[in-house]
């Protein structure tokens, strides 16, 4: 017959395991590297999800395409202060997408020049490997006009529809980034930089947002952003 202290051995083997359950589950979770944790994620968050509008959401992006953006921007030329500052000058005026987009894209530059290329590599690694972000509701006709846009262009005014680059479901690509989910301020700054020609690298995206107007361009990254 077995004695008390024998059950109690047995009752206490599931109880441990239970308390054991979420050391295991931490172990297995994948740890971000060290340029995530103390660079990268104060901008765009340790899981990719940035939460100022500002700034681009790097969950699912394709890890291809950012290494080629941060390539970009380490090859891109320096700003004179005067320059830099007239830009950030601009928030507050008729051009506030621009002007954000723009001081934001230039400490870009500098964070680009600051990293190994290694610590580049697994920053678009871990990013790419994340959750993509979950649409958000928005202005209903906004977003409808943005699809169209998106979908089917216009002819008229020489607009090609956008998912011939980016994916029918704006997944994207190696070449093109994935837009679902975007928070649509930054869809906006990227478009007005690219409007002016301040963005040089994708000539055919320079050429296409150039026949956007101002209002076009805001339903495309509101029907982007609730995606």
């Amino acid at each position: 017959m077995k004695s008390f202290k024998s059950y109690r051995y047995w009752f206490a083997l599931p109880a441990a395991a239970l308390l054991l359950a979420p050391l295991a589950c931490a172990q297995e979770r994948p740890v971000a590297p060290a340029i995530v944790t103390r660079t990268c994620s104060g901008c765009h968050g340790m899981d990719g999800q940035a939460q100022l509008p500002y700034i681009p959401r790097l969950a699912g992006l394709s890890a291809a395409y950012s290494e080629h953006k941060l390539a970009n921007y380490r090859a891109a030329a320096s700003w004179p202060v005067d320059e830099a500052f007239s830009r950030v000058a601009n928030i507050g005026s008729a051009r506030k997408d621009a002007g954000i987009t723009s001081a934001a894209t230039a400490h870009m530059v500098g964070m680009a020049r600051s990293v190994s290329g290694e610590d580049r590599t697994a920053a678009a690694q871990w990013y790419a490997a994340q959750m993509p972000a979950r649409g958000s509701r928005g202005n209903r006709k906004l977003i409808e006009e943005g699809r169209s846009l998106f979908v089917d262009g216009l002819e008229s005014q020489g607009l090609l529809p956008c998912q011939a680059c980016h994916g029918a479901e704006a997944q994207g690509a190696d070449t093109a980034p994935r837009l679902a989910g975007q928070n649509a301020a930054y869809v906006v700054g990227q478009l007005a930089l690219f409007r002016s020609g301040a963005h040089r690298q994708s000539p055919d995206m320079t050429a296409v947002a150039r026949n956007l107007e101002d209002g076009q361009a805001r339903a495309v990254a509101a029907y982007l952003q609730s995606r």
